[in-house]
């Protein structure tokens, strides 16, 4: 089984935005696991609407640095079909929430043959990679392909499915899911940790020197 380690700085801003808040515009403090997997595959070249990477990888997500501030911003409200909009409502200053230079770990677990194509990818991305908005620009290291095993851990420093004390706790989108000729959002909560490891029982996947992972 191999894994792969991408880190991710965000050299400016960033915005995860909850889909869900309109008054206000609030954001995750990790990616989303659509938003990764929606990086991937825009580095693989893949069409809008193709989730066949959702199939393929486990994602664990490792937080590195983020600080969350707030700016008010002039928003035009807009409503269409997607091929065209109209302005319903004049526009309006509300409250943003933003990322101030957040940085991550992203760890992929899957297939091999799989892992060796989009770190090729990655390494050469079919089209200009982006996290969150489309001009938030994303700085990517990628480190090679490497074989990882399951193990059972007491103490995780990564996200982890569920609730645990000492962590900030977020439902955030995890995929997306075909219902008739529509598409809906499967969520995932998960426990974010801040400044001490979550502790319990895990199964986890170790990474070598990047230490012992939760993936889902």
């Amino acid at each position: 089984m191999l894994g792969l380690n991408l880190r991710v700085e965000c050299p400016y801003f960033a915005t995860f935005r909850k889909p869900t808040t309109t008054s206000i515009i609030l954001t995750y403090l990790i990616p989303p696991y659509t938003t990764i997997r929606g990086m991937l595959s825009n580095a693989l070249g893949l069409p809008r609407d193709d989730y066949r990477v959702q199939e393929w990888f486990k994602i664990g997500i490792k937080p590195l640095r983020f600080s969350k501030s707030r700016e008010m911003a002039k928003i035009l409200k807009l409503k269409g079909t997607g091929e065209t909009y109209q302005k319903s409502f004049p526009s309006s200053p509300i409250f943003r929430e933003f990322l101030v230079e957040p940085s991550y770990e992203i760890f992929l677990v899957g297939d091999n043959s799989k892992i060796t194509e989009v770190y090729s990818a990655l390494k050469n991305p079919s089209r200009p990679l982006y996290f969150g908005g489309s001009d938030e620009i994303v700085d990517l290291d990628v480190f090679e392909p490497t074989k990882v095993e399951e193990k059972e851990v007491s103490e995780l420093r990564c996200v982890v499915e569920g609730i645990y004390e000492g962590c900030v706790v977020e439902k955030v989108p995890y995929k997306f899911v075909k219902v008739g000729k529509n598409f809906d959002v499967e969520y995932k909560t998960v426990s974010i940790p801040v400044k001490e490891p979550i502790k319990g029982s895990f199964k986890a996947v170790h990474f070598g020197d990047w230490g012992d992972i939760w993936v889902g």
